[in-house]
C-alpha cells in the first residue's frame, strides 16, 4: 500500500503552515492542500519536498473572481457563502451556475501556478468537488492544467462513526463510487480521515481500520493539524465560523507521534505523494526524499 498524508488548508493561517513544516520534517506528512484565496497563501512558496494540491474553494472567504461574474456563488457582500448547508441547498436546487464554478476554480488554480507552486493534484474545501456535478469540472480543470490526480473521497463503511462526520462520509463515499473513470486523471483508491478526526486521528485507530482497506493500493489520509503560537493573528473573519481550528492542536500532536512511522514500517507501507505516482500504472516513479523545510515559521 502507498499512503499519502495530506494536510488541508495551507494559506488559511500561519498555524497550519507551521504544522505542515514540522510534521513533514518528522517524516509523517507528505502532502498539503493550498487555499488560493487564503490570506497567507504566499507562505506556501517556502514548502519543499512535499506534494501540493489546489484546495478548490466554493465555501469560504473572498473569491478570486469579481462578484458580478459569479453571482450564484456569493452573498450580497461579495464573499463566498460561508455556510456548508446553504451551499449544498443551492447545489441541490440547481441554483449554482456550473460555468461560474469552473471559472472561479480555474482562477484559483492559475493563481497558485502563477505563484510558482508545482501542483501535484486537486482537492477541495469540505470535499465539495466530489459532489456529482462538480467532479467532472475538477477533472476537466486537472486535465487543462496538466495535473493527473484528483482526490476521490471514498472511505469504507465500517470506518464511520455516527454523527455529522459519519453522515458526510457516507454521502461522499456513495457519490465517489459512482464517479466515472477519466482518461487522463486518476483517483486514489480510498481516503481515511473523513470521520476519524481530532482525537480519533491516531495510529491505533488507523491500525484498527486498516483491514477494511485490504484491496487498497493508494490511500490518502486527510488531516487538519495546526500549531498555534502566542502572537498569531486571528482566523480571517471573511472565512466565517471555522470548526477546523478546534482540531489543530490534537491532530498536530498526533502527527508528531513516531508511532505513525512505526506503523508504516511494520506494515511495509510506502509514504509518498501524488507527484511521485504514475497515474496510469499507479506505481511510484520516484522515492520520497527526506523532507527538510527551508524555514520553520516563527
Amino acid at each position: 500500500m502507498r499512503v499519502i498524508v495530506n494536510v488541508d488548508d495551507v494559506g488559511l493561517h500561519p498555524a497550519v503552515q507551521r504544522a505542515v513544516e514540522l510534521c513533514a520534517e518528522a517524516g509523517v506528512v507528505t502532502s498539503t492542500s493550498v487555499l488560493a484565496n487564503g490570506p497567507f497563501v504566499r507562505d506556501a512558496r517556502r514548502l519543499r519536498g512535499i506534494g501540493l494540491a489546489a484546495h478548490l474553494n466554493l465555501l469560504r472567504g473572498k473569491p478570486l473572481s469579481p462578484r458580478e461574474e459569479i453571482p450564484s456563488l456569493v452573498r450580497p457582500d461579495g464573499l463566498l457563502i460561508c455556510d456548508y448547508l446553504k451551499l449544498f441547498q443551492r447545489y441541490t436546487l440547481r441554483q449554482l451556475n456550473l460555468r461560474e464554478v469552473e471559472l472561479e476554480w480555474d482562477r484559483q488554480i492559475v493563481s497558485l501556478l502563477d505563484l510558482g507552486l508545482p501542483l501535484t493534484h486537486l482537492d477541495s474545501e469540505k470535499h465539495i468537488h466530489c459532489w456529482p456535478r462538480l467532479m467532472p469540472i475538477a477533472c476537466r480543470l486537472a486535465e487543462r492544467h496538466g495535473l493527473h490526480w484528483v482526490r476521490r473521497s471514498i472511505e469504507p463503511y465500517s470506518a464511520w462513526d455516527w454523527g455529522l462526520g459519519g453522515c458526510r462520509a457516507r454521502l461522499l463515499s456513495h457519490w465517489g463510487m459512482s464517479h466515472q473513470r477519466h482518461s487522463t486523471v486518476a483517483f486514489p483508491d480510498s481516503i481515511w480521515g473523513l470521520a476519524a478526526q481530532g482525537d480519533l486521528l491516531t495510529p491505533d485507530r488507523l491500525r484498527r481500520d486498516l483491514p477494511m482497506f485490504r484491496n487498497c493500493g493508494i490511500l490518502e489520509i486527510s488531516c487538519h493539524p495546526g500549531f498555534h503560537r502566542h502572537g498569531d493573528v486571528p482566523l480571517p473573519s471573511s472565512f466565517g465560523r471555522l470548526r477546523v481550528s478546534k482540531l489543530w492542536r490534537t491532530e498536530f500532536e498526533s502527527l508528531r507521534n513516531p508511532e505513525w512511522l512505526d506503523l508504516f514500517a511494520e506494515l511495509s507501507v510506502e509514504s509518498t505523494h501524488y507527484g511521485l505516482l504514475d497515474p496510469i500504472t499507479r506505481n511510484s516513479v520516484a522515492s520520497l526524499k527526506l523532507i527538510s523545510p527551508q524555514h520553520i515559521a516563527a
